[in-house]
Parts: C-alpha cells; structure tokens; sequence
C-alpha cells in the first residue's frame, strides 16, 4: 500500500535551499509605531516589509544576546585572571579599582 504526501511550497523551498532549511513557519512582526499593533503571520502569507520588520527585531534581540555573552565571557576571564577557580563567585573574585575603569 502507498501512502501519498502532499509537499507543500514550503516544504520544496527547505528542501531545495540549505539556507532555508530552518525557515520558520510563522513569524513575529514587532508593532509599528502608532501604525500597527504586533502580528504574527504564517510564513506563507508574510510581505517583505514584514520581513524587515522582523528581521529588525531579531536583530536587536541578538544583539542584546551577543551583548550580555560578552560581559559573561568578560567577567569569566577577569575572574581567572585573578586566580578564581571553578566553585568561587565570580564577583567576590574581581576586586573594584578605586578610581572608575581602568
């Protein structure tokens, strides 16, 4: 017996391009200011502006992440740098310099 699948547009698109393998099938189109409240849309019936939009959105969202990894990774280093190892807390092993930054 066969059973038959129906593939869809998007199902070809992940197929077809690796890029698009992880295309999500709704996305998140932040509000607009005053123009529009926020949406979310299944992909197939997204514009490009919302496209953009989302991509904005994104974009600060890994930003932000990219941001706090960094001041993890900073801390994280000072910390050894002053001889901390794996079990002590990170802030009581780098002392604050009188003075401001350095």
């Amino acid at each position: 017996m066969r059973i038959f699948t129906r593939t869809t547009k998007l199902d070809a698109l992940r197929k077809e391009h690796y890029a698009l393998a992880k295309l999500p099938d709704i996305v998140s189109i932040p509000p607009l200011q005053g123009c529009r409240d926020a949406a979310v849309k299944p992909i197939e019936t997204v514009t490009l502006d919302d496209i953009a939009f989302a991509l904005l959105e994104l974009q600060e969202k890994s930003s932000a992440i990219y941001r706090e990894a960094e001041a993890l990774r900073t801390l994280y280093n000072l910390a050894r740098e002053k001889g901390a190892a794996g079990a002590d807390i990170a802030l009581d092993s780098v002392p604050v310099e009188k003075g401001g930054s350095r």
